[in-house]
C-alpha cells in the first residue's frame, strides 16, 4: 500500500491511505457500502428547514446504469472507487456535516436546521399571539435524532483516527490547535480525470470535522471548489471559524491562531499619483 505499508484503521484515516479503504471495499461489497450509506442517511433529505433541498447521489449498480446506460455492468473496479468517494458520489455539505456531527456524538444523527424555535411576541396589529414551539423535523416520521449502534471500540478507532489527522501528523496537522483539539478528515474530489484537473477542472476541496474531538461543541465543513488539496485549501478555511468560536466562547485569543493574509490598501485613483522629484519639490 505505498508508503503507508499496511496500516490499520486509525492510521489509515490519519494518513488518507486510500489502498486501505480499497481493501475495505471489496471485502464489503457494493451491497455492504450501500448498506452503511443508508444507515446514515446519506441519500436522502437530511430534513434541513429550508427549501428544495438536494438530496446526494451515493454508488449503486442503479446508478450506474442510470449515468451509463442499462447494459453498464457493475464491476469489483467500480466497489474500489465507491470505497473512497471517486465517481458515483455526489455528496451534499449538510449531508456530510450531519454524519460528521452524528459521529462525534456517538452516533445520534440529528436533523439540522435554521430555526431553533418560535417564541411568542406582544401583537403589533390585527392577528391572534402564537403560542410558542420547538422545532420539530419536516417529516415527523423520521426519529430526531435517529441513533446508530456504533460499537464503541470501531467508534474509539474513527475518532483517534479523525483526531491524529490534525493532532498527529495527518493531513490537516497545519491547523492544530492546542489545548482545543479538532478531529476531522480532508478530502479532495477529482472534476475530471488525471492530467485534466488544472484550471477551472482543478480538484475540489473538503474538510469536514468537530471540536473538542472528545468533548465536541461545534461541527463545521468547507467545501472549496477548484482549488486543489482538502488539507491546503478547505482546512485553512475552517481554522479560521474555530478561532472565531474560540474567541466567542472563551475570551481570549486561540492557540496557534493562522495569521491573516492582509491586503494592501488600494490607491486612490481619484488622486494622480506624484512622481518622487514632484514630492521632494514640494516639501
Amino acid at each position: 500500500m505505498g508508503n503507508h505499508g499496511m496500516p490499520d484503521l486509525k492510521t489509515a484515516i490519519t494518513k488518507s491511505c486510500d489502498g486501505y479503504f480499497y481493501r475495505l471495499g471489496l471485502k464489503m461489497g457494493i451491497d455492504g457500502i450501500m448498506k452503511m450509506v443508508d444507515e446514515f442517511d446519506l441519500n436522502r433529505r437530511t430534513g434541513i428547514d429550508i427549501p428544495n433541498e438536494v438530496i446526494s447521489l451515493t454508488p449503486s449498480p442503479e446508478l450506474k446504469q442510470k449515468t451509463q446506460g442499462q447494459n453498464a455492468e457493475w464491476k469489483d473496479i467500480d466497489t474500489v472507487y465507491a470505497s473512497f468517494g471517486q465517481v458515483y458520489d455526489i455528496i451534499t455539505p449538510i449531508a456530510l456535516l450531519r454524519t460528521i456531527a452524528g459521529i462525534s456524538v456517538g452516533g445520534n444523527l440529528y436533523v439540522p436546521h435554521f430555526l431553533k424555535e418560535l417564541r411568542p411576541v406582544n401583537a403589533t396589529g390585527p392577528f391572534e399571539l402564537r403560542a410558542g414551539r420547538s422545532f420539530q423535523p419536516i417529516d415527523g416520521a423520521r426519529p430526531n435524532p435517529k441513533h446508530l449502534s456504533i460499537p464503541e471500540d470501531f467508534h474509539h478507532l474513527v475518532v483517534e483516527g479523525m483526531w491524529g489527522v490534525v493532532n498527529n501528523g495527518g493531513t490537516a496537522a497545519a491547523i492544530r490547535m492546542a489545548g482545543f483539539d479538532i478531529a476531522g478528515k480532508t478530502g479532495t474530489a477529482q472534476v475530471v480525470g488525471l492530467g485534466k484537473d488544472t484550471g477551472k477542472n482543478k480538484d475540489h476541496a473538503w474538510f469536514v470535522s468537530y471540536a473538542p474531538a472528545y468533548k465536541p461543541e461545534i461541527a463545521l465543513v468547507a467545501l472549496i471548489e477548484n482549488s486543489g488539496f482538502g488539507g491546503q485549501h478547505a482546512a485553512p478555511a475552517v481554522r479560521r471559524v474555530y478561532d472565531v468560536y474560540y474567541r466567542k466562547t472563551r475570551n481570549e485569543e486561540p492557540p496557534g491562531a493562522l495569521p491573516v493574509a492582509k491586503t494592501p490598501k488600494p490607491e486612490d485613483k481619484a488622486q494622480p499619483k506624484k512622481a518622487p522629484t514632484e514630492i521632494a519639490r514640494n516639501q
